[in-house]
């Protein structure tokens, strides 16, 4: 992938670490996490595809991105911004999800950044 001129149009995931909570909203102690040190950049115009067996953190990775689970705001970023904690990205419209399970074992996943999406190198 060549360097592009504004860095701030891209999904970043910066070590990744991600352990489902438990009641009280803490991770349970000793618990291992789910995602562990997961890097992932992609810029305007960049595909991405998520293969790996069931129960190993796509739907997860997806959730996070759309801001649906807390994470620490510097391990996720869009366009610059923390998706969990910067709640404008879904009201604006700028950051849109859609998930839904079509079987069994494939889900499929609509990431929708109108920034992104109108963006030509």
């Amino acid at each position: 992938m060549g360097v592009k001129e504004n860095p701030g149009r891209r999904i970043e995931i910066n070590r990744l670490k991600f352990t489902y909570p438990g009641i009280d909203g803490h991770p349970l102690s000793g618990s291992t996490p789910l995602i562990d040190d997961f890097y992932l950049t992609l810029d305007a115009g960049d595909c991405c595809l998520l293969v790996e067996s069931n129960g190993a953190g796509k739907t997860t990775i997806m959730k996070i991105l759309a801001g649906k689970h807390m994470v620490e705001p510097h391990m996720v970023r869009i366009l610059g911004r923390s998706t969990f904690h910067d709640t404008t990205l879904t009201s604006s419209g700028d950051l849109s999800y859609l998930g839904w399970e079509v079987s069994v074992c494939v889900c499929v996943f609509f990431f929708v950044l109108k920034e992104l999406m109108s963006y030509s190198p």
